[in-house]
């Protein structure tokens, strides 16, 4: 069951390809919570270009991320088939010699996710304008029972074709290196992921992916931001312990407040004061 309250306002948003950020492919309906909605995510112009990202949809491909069942000497990757910046894909490339290793800097052939320089098993993502990236560990195990090593956190996203072993965060103290940002993660609690937000993703801002917005806001519905003439607008998280001394702190009040994240005592530990500010229906 997702415990993200925020999430079952999630009207919109669906990721795609090497936009190079992240999104919720799914669509749903307000449920009559009093948690705000996020909605997706990408990375862009702070010098990474992550891929967009889909939680849904069907997965077309020639090999299986998940079972690696490529001929010896190759792996199977997530892809960008069109070269449109979404991962839609998947495809065996021949592993490179030498090959990069985990956390190891790493090209993607003409900036295209899923042609790269990384050994198996991993995947050059957090891609800057010119391709260059780091070399992250896939998830292992099934989609059922995902695992990563090193305390990392599996996020699967675009409909399981891209499936990511990611660094853990708390979007109230976010911690996540320069050019990353920290958002919500199927696997329930936040990683930090490449910011797209580039020259937008101020408060109020239009957007599509959860990660095109700038670190500390996140994209939601626009039932969450007064004023929000898009499918999606920016806006902040908020510390629930802070809500009753400073009903100011979200941009939109009065009419915005802080909401919980996620639903009465489901939040992880560490993350029991995660709000975003939004709309109470």
């Amino acid at each position: 069951m997702n415990r993200f309250g925020a999430w079952q306002f999630v009207v919109l948003l669906t990721l795609a390809g090497c936009v190079v950020g992240e999104k919720d492919s799914e669509t749903g309906s307000e449920t009559g919570s009093d948690s705000a909605a996020p909605a997706t995510t990408t990375t862009g112009d702070s010098q990474t270009t992550a891929v967009p990202t889909t939680t849904g949809g069907e997965v077309t491909g020639e090999c299986s991320v998940w079972a690696q069942d490529c001929p010896t000497g190759a792996k199977c990757v997530p892809f960008d088939s069109t070269g449109t910046g979404v991962v839609d894909s998947t495809r065996c490339i021949e592993i490179a010699d030498p090959a990069g290793k985990a956390g190891d800097p790493c090209t993607a052939e003409g900036g295209i996710v899923g042609i790269d320089d990384c050994d198996a098993d991993l995947l050059c993502w957090l891609l800057d304008p010119d391709g260059h990236g780091t070399c992250l560990p896939m998830c292992q195990g099934t989609p059922a029972a995902p695992s990563c090593g090193g305390g990392l956190v599996c996020d699967v996203s675009n409909g399981g074709l891209l499936p990511l072993c990611l660094t853990t965060c708390n979007p109230l103290a976010s911690g996540c290196p320069t050019g990353q940002t920290c958002i919500p993660s199927m696997a329930e609690v936040f990683v930090c992921d490449g910011d797209v937000s580039g020259d937008a993703g101020a408060y109020g801002d239009e957007c599509e992916f959860l990660n095109v917005c700038d670190p500390g806001l996140l994209c939601t519905t626009a039932t969450n931001v007064p004023g929000c003439a898009a499918p999606g607008c920016c806006t902040e998280f908020c510390d629930l312990s802070l809500a009753q001394s400073m009903p100011e702190m979200c941009s939109g009040a009065p009419d915005q407040e802080c909401l919980p994240f996620y639903d009465p005592g489901a939040a992880p530990p560490g993350l029991e004061d995660v709000g975003l500010c939004g709309i109470k229906m």
